[in-house]
C-alpha cells in the first residue's frame, strides 16, 4: 500500500506497552518501527523507542487506513 493524498491513517490502539526506563527532557528518542502484519485495512506494527541505544519502551501499535473522497 502506497500513501497518497486521498488516504488518511488513524491511530487505532496500543497493546503490550512496556516502559523500561524514564525519558527526560533533552533525551533524544529514536523510534524503530516495523510492519508486523496488514489485514483488511488494519496495520499492526512492532515498535521500540531507544534513548542512546538503551530500550525505553516497546509496544504493538495499530492503525487503520481510510480513503477520503
Amino acid at each position: 500500500v502506497v500513501p497518497d493524498d486521498n488516504t488518511v491513517y488513524y491511530f487505532a490502539g496500543i497493546d503490550k506497552a512496556r516502559f523500561k526506563r524514564p525519558v527526560e527532557p533533552g533525551d533524544t528518542l529514536t523510534l524503530c518501527v516495523e510492519l508486523d502484519r496488514m489485514k483488511a485495512g488494519i496495520f499492526k506494527f512492532k515498535a521500540k523507542a531507544l534513548v542512546q541505544d538503551e530500550l525505553a519502551v516497546e509496544a504493538e501499535l495499530m492503525c487503520t487506513m481510510r480513503t477520503i473522497a
